[in-house]
């Protein structure tokens, strides 16, 4: 049997899925921030350690904050793949500028004065700390100075099957883990992290680099800390689009498709196991899902899954009517306390109860929100059973029929 913990991460992502055999595998996707991983999931791990077990694989879906700072700490504190301080880990994937194929990295050359001083300030800068946290030590620290790529060079761990010079994207090879486990990718497609790199260049380019961006260690961390506030995403307000965290429009009336380069990087995968299988869509675009899963449909009916972690904590410019009537599950997952961007998106949850269904739903939420309260109280239009579950922070059983 499958367990899976959804770590309360503030308005992040980090879960832990395993098989509770001792022998079997298990995969961290995602750490939400430095707080997550220090309160939440390095007990766990510590757990873990001492009955035997390793991680197979450990996921940054992409580089936003409320995904990777919790990673980030762990790597710091887990030390070299080979000596590990608290689990050991089989390997890590996670898309930095090192990851994008060539030709889009330059061959190595002089650099320029002014760009290495360019280059110098971004890295000891670090992550820049957000206005929206909650909490300033939920965020990197604006000094830390550490991408998780220097950590994963540092530490020589399998990183993207090598040292990182390869893409994890929809044309990645499936990965088998122990227990007869297949781990496939439905995103990022290529030409979504090709368009973050042209973002980062821009930046670059606005910030005064004058010379060619470089394949260098030093250009890996400026990638991340420049691209850990995505510049691209659009501003369209939920005013402008005639929606109201009380309305009662549709889904199909307010979905406008997520235009987030960050998060159109995001890597989706599908991990199926003899008895299981799982969705975990990270911030994924919609239409990219759609786009994957389409390719696996059967006879028009939907995939059902036996549990799918929502994209975007539940946003509804990352769920659309055409995703939804593709997939099902008894288990839904949304993680966030609804501190940034008012998630989840009531729309989405309406959109997904209110589907015929001949298995109960059951929405599990990391914390209590207006929304969860909300959709709890809410009568399916199609009379469809589903159950709603909040703080929802203890092992979750999956497979069970």
């Amino acid at each position: 049997m499958l367990q899976l913990k959804m770590f309360p991460a503030s308005y992040g992502d980090a879960f832990l899925l395993r098989d509770e055999n001792a022998d079997g595998f298990a995969v961290l996707i995602d750490g939400g921030f430095a707080s997550t991983f220090q309160n939440e999931i390095r007990p766990e791990l510590i757990a873990m350690a001492k009955e035997g077990r390793a991680l197979d694989l450990v996921i940054a879906t992409h580089i936003d904050a409320d995904h990777i700072s919790g990673l980030i700490k762990f790597f710091e504190q887990n030390g070299p793949s080979r000596t590990p301080k608290i689990i050991k880990v089989e390997q890590v994937w996670h898309n930095s500028l090192r990851s994008i194929p060539p030709p889009l990295i330059k061959m190595r050359r002089e650099l320029l004065a002014e760009d290495d001083q360019l280059i110098n300030d971004i890295c000891k800068r670090g992550f820049v700390l957000s206005n929206e946290s909650p909490r300033p030590d939920e965020e990197i620290g604006a000094r830390q100075g550490s991408s998780l790529a220097a950590l994963l060079l540092k530490g020589g761990y399998s990183w993207n099957a090598s040292n990182g010079h390869y893409a994890i994207d929809s044309n990645a090879s499936e990965l088998a883990l122990r227990s007869n486990t297949r781990v496939s990718v439905l995103g990022p497609k290529p030409e979504r992290l090709e368009a973050l790199r042209v973002q980062w260049v821009t930046e670059l380019r606005r910030l005064g680099l004058i010379g060619d961006v470089l394949d260098g260690d030093k250009f890996d961390d400026a990638f991340e800390f420049l691209s850990a506030v995505d510049k691209a995403s659009s501003r369209t307000t939920l005013t402008e689009i005639g929606y109201s965290r009380n309305s009662d429009k549709s889904l199909k009336e307010v979905y406008v498709p997520d235009d987030s380069l960050n998060n159109g990087s995001s890597i989706a995968v599908n991990i199926e196991t003899p008895t299981s299988n799982i969705l975990f869509l990270g911030d994924s675009w919609a239409q990219d899902i759609e786009e994957a899963i389409e390719k696996r449909t059967q006879a028009g009916l939907p995939l059902v899954f036996d549990a799918i972690k929502i994209s975007h904590h539940g946003s509804m410019r990352n769920t659309s009517c055409r995703l939804l009537s593709l997939i099902d599950s008894p288990i839904y997952l949304i993680s966030t306390n609804g501190a940034k961007h008012s998630h989840p998106d009531l729309p989405v949850l309406r959109e997904i109860v209110d589907r015929p269904s001949s298995f109960v739903r059951h929405l599990h939420f990391s914390y209590a929100t207006t929304e969860s309260r909300q959709i709890a109280n809410y009568k399916s239009q199609s009379g469809a059973a589903f159950v709603v579950h909040e703080d929802s922070n203890a092992w979750i059983d999956i497979g069970i029929k």
